[in-house]
């Protein structure tokens, strides 16, 4: 692999963090897992392909000795806005091209470098200067406030008033990042004291005020719902997703959506659609790392998807873990998070996660001891550790490429004893 390969990577890589991640990139700060997975999702939404975690970090660590896949580059490009790795390449050209041809005038072009040069060292003083001074830790007085107060007890949209007083903190700018995700920051007036976001999704997040890069304050907003909630989108990545009539979505003894639920609230049940059901609260203080979650699943009409999947995400204090299932021979698009870790099904053996998504279909998850067991149709599909303390869970997330439903929801404790139970054998959501 030549130099100038590995450069051009290198390049499209930085272009990536500038765009996306700007205060990791000024302050030469790695991205975290978090981070990447991150970019994972948008460049599948954005070039239709799936890197794996692995393959990302390689690239980000610069530890790749072959070219990378074609497919690969091209993803990488189509996250700044090109069509293809090669279209990247020919406008890295036009910029670092062939330089031109040499004057017949050497004295007045050495003459001409000198003073750039010259004019580069004062440059470089002066910066030196600024960075020496300005660069200092930022100092946080007793008297930063940061909080919010959703408009709305429970469920979506939902806009939330932030209010913060940063008086007496120095820094060229400021920012509330109202999640994770870093598209979610937004330039804030240090000299005001309120701003208002709006959520769209249920879920707990940790909103972030940010001086500069420094975080320096952080606070706890829980998206809450009242029962089961659904929302429907055409892509992952969409930011406002459709609200299905959240009053039909009990029926026949198990959650769903169905068509007639769609057309009442004017979507076409014929899209392509991901059918998500949120149920954000707490569980009576039961813990992430102590439970047992028993529910049941199926796909109502998987015509016309190719692999469909299903996802059961758990919400905790820290992060979220999530499994899932697809058909047979999909196997090696499933991604698995227990924890901090995430598994890939191009590296690992995922075949007892491939079922048939058209029939009911019974899951099992056991956490115990920073262990958790994953069970398909009574039988061990996958035994993982986890590491770290992950605090009380939060909520459950049940996500179909599709119509899917559910037939039931247990939670229990290591115990036995219930902590939640709903199986749906009622007429109203509630």
């Amino acid at each position: 692999m030549q130099a100038i390969e590995r450069n051009s990577i290198s390049d499209c890589i930085k272009k990536i963090e500038q765009r996306f991640f700007p205060e990791q990139f000024s302050s030469g700060k790695r991205l975290r897992q978090r981070d990447l997975e991150y970019l994972m999702e948008l460049m599948e939404e954005r070039s239709g392909t799936r890197i794996s975690l692995s393959t990302m970090k390689r690239l980000w660590k610069n530890e790749f000795n072959q070219m990378p896949h074609p497919s690969t580059l091209n993803a990488l490009a189509s996250l700044i806005d090109y069509d293809d790795w090669n279209s990247f390449l020919q406008e890295q050209n036009k910029v670092f091209g062939p330089g031109n041809k040499t004057s017949k005038k050497t004295s007045s072009l050495a003459i001409k470098l000198l003073l750039f040069l010259a004019f580069g060292l004062v440059v470089t003083i002066i910066v030196f200067l600024i960075i020496s001074t300005d660069n200092k830790p930022i100092q946080i007085p007793d008297s930063v406030k940061f909080s919010a107060n959703k408009t709305v007890t429970h469920n979506v949209p939902n806009s939330v008033i932030f209010s913060y007083d940063l008086q007496g903190v120095e820094a060229d700018s400021f920012f509330i990042q109202r999640s994770w995700n870093p598209t979610h920051k937004k330039a804030i007036d240090p000299a005001k004291k309120n701003f208002s976001e709006i959520y769209y999704y249920p879920g707990f997040h940790w909103a972030h005020l940010i001086a500069n890069d420094t975080i320096i304050r952080k606070i706890r907003v829980n998206i809450q719902t009242d029962g089961w909630f659904a929302t429907a989108k055409s892509n992952r990545l969409d930011n406002i997703p459709f609200y299905p009539n959240q009053s039909k979505l009990v029926d026949e003894g198990s959650m769903r959506v169905k068509n007639e639920a769609f057309k009442q609230s004017h979507i076409d049940p014929n899209k392509n659609l991901i059918v998500s059901y949120f149920n954000i609260r707490e569980f009576s203080d039961l813990r992430s790392d102590s439970f047992v979650l028993e529910t049941k699943v199926r796909f109502d009409d998987i015509q016309g998807i190719v692999c469909p999947y299903m996802e059961v995400k758990i919400i905790d204090e820290k992060d979220a873990s999530w499994l899932g299932i697809t058909d047979k021979g999909c196997v090696s698009n499933l991604n698995v998070k227990v924890g901090d870790t995430i598994l890939s099904g191009m590296e690992n053996d995922f075949s007892a996660l491939g079922t048939n998504m058209s029939e009911w279909q019974t899951i099992r998850l056991v956490s115990s001891n920073q262990r958790l067991k994953y069970y398909l149709n009574d039988e061990l599909a996958l035994d993982t550790d986890f590491k770290g303390e992950r605090g009380k869970i939060m909520g459950l997330i049940f996500t179909f490429t599709g119509k899917g439903a559910v037939d039931f929801v247990h939670l229990n404790n290591l115990e036995g004893e219930k902590v939640y139970s709903e199986d749906f054998n009622y007429k109203q959501n509630r």
